[in-house]
């Protein structure tokens, strides 16, 4: 592992990338550590070898070695035979990285692919498949122990999402080569797929008009930054991105590239992070892989149904709740009228049942459970940390709820 970590360097700075010279990559198991993130099992850290200043420069990665949807639709155009291209442009973002990522290990390394697939060192620097985390490569028995909660089906969402993805990926590749579409199996796209859901960062890191990861837009395009994601998350870290984009044009110069400072000093020997903005458990541990133990960033997603129904978001401390206790309270309302005060009971009584029903449909499980049979320590602190979070969220939903009843006027007494 540390001729692979040696080698990524080496490619990284080759090709303009720069690392600080105090910072060294090393392979290591992550640990929790307060509300730090971790990856329990498998991990690239980075570690400082000396004290680091405030305000430095730890790594920048050019915009040349960025892998975005065109760097795959290039490479696979080119690969495929342009007899493929007008089908890739029609492949998502996902499916174009995923692929590309996946013919580093299935079209081998000659020179023709050297040529065409760029990011060897990079690749090869990414943890195997029985080393990642997030619920689609749960056990059995790891994924049964979410049934009850939104991240079971979510989960189910996006592994038949995925699977369709990828037996389109196979139609096309079988079409310009056989071997390498039977190499293509789930477990290939999966891997690669997941390394993209759990690295990946906005394009408009990379754009003209620079947005930060926790300000991007839902429509923004993932990008793998190498090197820029050797660096963990850390809630609250600080952290600035420094954008050099040369050129005047759409496209950017050779020389453009995107940069992580740290703010705080950083003592030898301690992990340097990066921070990928506030995010909630059931996120970190969908997309990434990782949990944070009391994640002030959790929230649960409530669905009220019919034609005039919606979604909300609502966190601990039952933050956010004010819209969907509006609704609820205007839904039970006469219409064109103030609400009553038995308005106001009725509503409370129903947002309070309805967190009640969700509270009763949550595992089991909790953070002083024993790790059942079958279950990996690491994928059951995850599902603790994430249920835990879950039912505090749903208990401040009922108390908001009750405190709700004495908002309304009181009647008078006759």
């Amino acid at each position: 592992m540390l001729d692979i970590l040696q080698d990524l360097k080496n490619w990284f700075e080759a090709n303009g990338g720069f690392i600080h010279p105090d910072v060294s990559l090393i392979h290591c198991e992550m640990r929790l550590k307060n509300d730090i993130a971790f990856q329990a099992v498998y991990g690239v850290s980075a570690i400082a070898s000396k004290n680091i200043p405030a305000d430095s420069k730890i790594v920048s990665c050019p915009f040349d070695l960025v892998i975005t949807k065109d760097t795959a639709l290039n490479a696979l155009s080119a690969l495929l035979g342009s007899a493929s291209t007008a089908i890739l442009q029609k492949w998502t973002e996902r499916q174009l990285i995923s692929v590309y990522l996946s013919l580093h290990w299935i079209a081998g390394d000659g020179q023709r692919c050297l040529n065409i697939l760029k990011h060897f060192p990079y690749v090869k620097s990414l943890p195997p498949r029985d080393k990642l985390r997030t619920p689609l490569h749960f056990s059995p028995a790891e994924l049964e122990l979410l049934r009850g909660s939104n991240l079971y089906g979510a989960t189910l969402d996006r592994q038949r999402e995925w699977k369709v993805e990828w037996e389109e990926c196979r139609k096309v590749v079988r079409t310009a080569n056989e071997e390498w579409a039977d190499l293509l199996t789930w477990d290939s796209y999966l891997t690669s797929a997941t390394h993209l859901s759990s690295r990946a960062f906005p394009s408009t890191l990379i754009s003209q008009n620079l947005a930060l990861p926790s300000d991007t837009p839902v429509e923004a395009a993932p990008v793998l930054l190498p090197g820029v994601d050797s660096l963990n998350h850390a809630r609250a870290e600080p952290v600035s991105w420094i954008q050099s984009y040369l050129g005047s044009g759409p496209a950017p110069s050779a020389e453009s590239n995107i940069s992580v400072i740290h703010h705080n000093p950083i003592v030898a020997g301690t992990e340097v992070f990066n921070n990928y903005g506030p995010k909630p458990n059931s996120e970190l541990i969908l997309g990434y892989g990782f949990s944070l133990p009391n994640n002030p960033d959790d929230t649960i997603a409530l669905k009220i149904g019919g034609p005039n129904g919606g979604r909300w978001e609502v966190g601990r401390a039952a933050r956010g709740a004010e819209p969907i206790w509006d609704f609820v309270l205007a839904s039970l309302a006469e219409e064109g009228t103030e609400p009553t005060y038995d308005d106001h009971l009725d509503a409370s009584e129903a947002l309070a049942d309805m967190a009640q029903e969700l509270m009763q449909k949550l595992p089991d499980i909790l953070i002083s459970s024993p790790t059942p049979t079958g279950v990996r320590e690491d994928v059951a602190s995850m599902i603790r940390h994430y249920i835990e979070g879950q039912r505090d969220i749903l208990e401040s939903l009922i108390e908001y709820s009750e405190a709700k009843e004495w908002h309304g006027d009181m009647p008078e007494d006759p």
